[in-house]
């Protein structure tokens, strides 16, 4: 193994995406009341929606529930999702009471109750809200027994484009108009994130968490005018390579270069996903130089890092056992001190080494020395392992870091990690191109410079445009 010295800088020449621009889709003006989604409410063939044309997402809000109140904010109707058969009729802010019963969900409102497999609260006018917590929301929301517990899952059902205008304030945050063209690239990135990412968690009853598990998402009543501006005016337009939504990711802050997926996650390369300083051309600092989390430092005593890997190295290796790829991808990672070693209790750290780094920089591999033996935690997942003492954020900020150790005689005494960026680093860097937009470029030149070789064109549309 080899140890690599940080922040490598390789200039790559910037590859421009081929721009189709081409209609908005026609699948997406409203919902057809039912997601795409195996678990959750029966879908009668002639409601499906064409392959890669989303006609309705299943957003998963809430899992394994014991109680949901819902309610909608104009008259609507509470269904059975199995037959469209009327349960209630509710008048605007008329709570329904949901608790799960078995294999069915009991329903309650002020001047009913009953039972059924698969619940909708669909209100009487499209263009009314339904509410759940501290959200609105737009199109309808649907419940059912959880598929991995015994609670209730909550989903909201809408339409593409609505969902886009409740995620991208969230996502990238509120601009001024010298900005747009990142809100407009930021929309076009999350849709396309949105199209090849349907049915991902279909065992689940829904299509994309509203978390960061995917991409954050708060409905209606958090929606931006300028966000929705830049929704609306890049209406159906998604990335493609090979005839195919690619998957855009992105993340917060990118530290001045990008990652490729292959280096990071257990996942195959795409040429997409490449490694890519995001510098200017001139030489000065990185396009997302100004974000807070540019530069970081953490630190851990002693104590508080052997607390913390009790847990996280135990969770790493569980996280490894749920996947055969992830296992190919990681190679051998706990060389036992002893016969008598077990794995699921580190004990004391003696030592922590940076043994290779990927292309861009980042962690491709530590090792962790303890009482037990030695682990090599591979790619992103160092950022799990090594959590921050005050939970906030809850996992490190980058993987793109070195290390500080300080000792007392042989001992260590003191961890600290100093690093770039917020997130992944994988595809868009939200600040980087928040910046682009202010010096003039266009939301198709941001979106070259991250997704190169990918295409602008219409969801769901083959060839070329």
């Amino acid at each position: 193994m080899r140890r690599i010295s940080a922040w490598p800088r390789r200039g790559l020449a910037p590859v421009l995406v081929a721009c189709g621009l081409l209609g908005a889709l026609s699948g997406c003006a409203g919902p057809k009341r039912v997601p795409p989604v195996a678990t959750g409410p029966r879908i009668p063939p002639e409601t499906r929606p064409e392959p890669g044309v989303p006609a309705l997402l299943g957003v998963g809000l809430v899992e394994n529930a014991d109680e949901l109140v819902v309610s909608g904010l104009g008259p609507a109707r509470l269904l059975d999702a199995a037959d469209g058969r009327l349960l209630a009729d509710l008048g605007g802010g008329e709570k329904v009471t949901l608790g799960r019963d078995g294999a069915v969900v009991r329903w309650r409102t002020p001047s009913g109750s009953g039972r059924a497999e698969n619940i909708v609260l669909r209100p009487n006018d499209v263009s009314t809200r339904v509410h759940h917590g501290e959200h609105e929301y737009r199109g309808e929301l649907q419940v059912f027994g959880s598929p991995r517990g015994g609670g209730l899952t909550l989903v909201n059902a809408v339409d593409l484009e609505s969902y886009l205008k409740g995620v991208v304030p969230w996502e990238i945050g509120r601009h001024g108009p010298e900005k747009m063209a990142a809100l407009q690239a930021q929309a076009i990135a999350a849709r396309t994130y949105t199209v090849s990412h349907l049915g991902a968690r279909r065992e689940r009853g829904f299509d994309l968490f509203a978390s960061v598990m995917d991409q954050v998402y708060k409905g209606a009543d958090g929606e931006d005018p300028r966000c929705n501006e830049a929704v609306d005016s890049t209406a159906g337009l998604v990335l493609r390579h090979a005839d195919e939504e690619i998957e855009a990711y992105y993340s917060a802050c990118c530290g001045g270069v990008s990652s490729a997926i292959e280096e990071v996650w257990a996942r195959g390369g795409r040429p997409y996903l490449a490694v890519a300083n995001d510098v200017p051309d001139d030489g000065s600092a990185a396009y997302c130089a100004e974000s807070a989390h540019f530069h970081w430092r953490e630190t851990w005593t002693i104590g508080q890092l052997e607390d913390i890997v009790a847990e996280t190295l135990p969770e790493y290796l569980d996280w490894l056992a749920e996947s055969p790829q992830r296992q190919a991808w990681a190679g051998p990672v706990f060389t036992p001190r002893s016969g008598a070693s077990n794995a699921r209790r580190p004990g004391r750290v003696w030592n922590l080494e940076i043994t290779d780094r990927t292309t861009s920089g980042r962690v491709a591999a530590l090792e962790i020395s303890t009482d037990a033996g030695v682990y090599t935690v591979r790619g992103d997942r160092t950022r799990w392992v090594l959590r921050p003492v005050s939970g906030h954020p809850f996992i490190m900020r980058s993987a793109l870091f070195d290390l500080e150790l300080e000792r007392d005689g042989t001992r260590l005494t003191r961890v600290a990690t100093r690093g770039r960026g917020y997130g992944h680093g994988i595809g868009l860097c939200q600040t980087g191109a928040l910046a682009r937009a202010a010096r003039g470029q266009t939301f198709a030149e941001i979106l070259a410079h991250y997704y190169p070789g990918a295409r602008l064109m219409a969801a769901g549309a083959g060839g070329a445009p």
